[in-house]
């Protein structure tokens, strides 16, 4: 046996442990565990649609796998690891500029120049992203950082 070989059996063994029981486990340990430890799944919180968008990217790199095998897959990731809100923290992403301006302390042009921006740019994926927009404070924006979600 070679070493490749145990190293993946180990590997899957692991993820028998590690993922929980459901349609596209099996799938992942198949096909997803060659590049990824088991346990990598378990380390991300995502809404459906960016499991989706994972699962079709990676999907490109598994010829093995059927549409409908990816798409079983993406339902046990979204439900398995799906994205938490934190009712702590503000969504910066949904947030209308009188949340953003009243519950984060930013000005109200602040808070409509993140909102414009996000509207013609897309989503924010960090808290960086924010200081590339013009007429905001970078200084207001790192402080508040822990207060944000994405």
């Amino acid at each position: 046996m070679t070493r490749a070989w145990l190293c993946f059996l180990m590997a899957a063994g692991l993820g028998a442990q590690t993922l929980p029981d459901g349609p596209g486990k099996q799938i992942i340990l198949r096909e997803c565990t060659a590049c990824h430890q088991p346990d990598h799944f378990t380390k991300y919180r995502h809404t459906n649609e960016e499991w989706q968008a994972i699962v079709i990217r990676m999907g490109q790199r598994v010829r093995s796998a059927t549409k409908e095998e990816l798409e079983t897959v993406q339902k046990y990731l979204a439900a398995n690891y799906p994205k938490l809100e934190d009712a702590t923290r503000l969504n910066i992403n949904k947030a209308a500029a009188k949340d953003i301006e009243e519950r984060l302390g930013l000005t109200s042009d602040e808070a409509r120049a993140i909102v414009d921006y996000r509207q013609r740019h897309g989503e924010f994926r960090e808290w960086g992203e924010l200081l590339a927009i013009y007429g905001v404070d970078g200084r207001k924006v790192e402080a508040i950082k822990d207060k944000m979600s994405f």
